[in-house]
């Protein structure tokens, strides 16, 4: 897995930014840029948030724990944790997932009282939210309210992801375009066959 000096520079590239220009954009100076992408130094908190924000990537992806670059959710909400959406989302979680308080305290080594101050919309760190998301088996950008998807994807939707979040939007869109023309012909198909099958039971009577 890539770690976040690899991604900021990667996204900074991407964008035809130089080190100068990306500076600019998040109030620092060039040579704090060059640390961050050659990992001796690393933003803090707040500031992972802003890159996510700006180039519009989930937070998994950012830190190097996901390869998946584009959100899974048409309802991405960029107000963080000014609404709560991080307390609720990890009580709706624990609920379904059967898991108590008590049990994330054990699985994680984070004192209760750190995670009780979710419930007052304080901002946890990175780390924090990193050992609760494995602990419930979802992502941080669940926890984070910025997608409604809890579930991690298997190894091999992983990969297809991956895949696909690489591929340019015209191919996107062919590629999305074979599969729905492909459900459509087997629907179609499969339709004609049951009024067949429908038929012959009418004529056989």
């Amino acid at each position: 897995m890539a770690n976040i000096s690899d991604r900021i520079k990667m996204l900074r590239t991407s964008a035809g930014l130089t080190q100068e220009e990306f500076g600019n954009i998040f109030g620092i100076v060039k040579s704090t840029v060059s640390l961050y992408e050659s990992g001796k130094s690393c933003p803090n908190d707040q500031m992972k948030l802003k890159i996510c924000n700006y180039f519009n990537v989930p937070l998994d992806f950012l830190i190097g724990i996901s390869n998946v670059a584009e959100y899974q959710s048409e309802d991405f909400n960029k107000a963080i944790l000014s609404d709560g959406s991080c307390h609720s989302a990890l009580l709706d979680l624990m609920e379904i997932r059967h898991i108590t308080m008590g049990d994330i305290v054990m699985a994680t080594g984070l004192e209760k009282e750190v995670l009780e101050y979710w419930c007052v919309n304080e901002v946890p760190s990175v780390r924090q939210l990193i050992l609760v998301a494995d602990c419930l088996n979802t992502s941080v950008d669940y926890l984070l309210g910025r997608t409604d998807q809890f579930n991690l994807p298997s190894g091999e939707d992983k990969d297809v992801l991956s895949y696909y979040s690489q591929l340019r939007k015209i191919d996107k869109r062919w590629a999305v375009g074979q599969m729905i023309d492909i459900l459509k012909k087997y629907e179609s198909e499969n339709e004609s066959s049951v009024a067949a099958d429908d038929q012959r039971k009418v004529v056989g009577k």
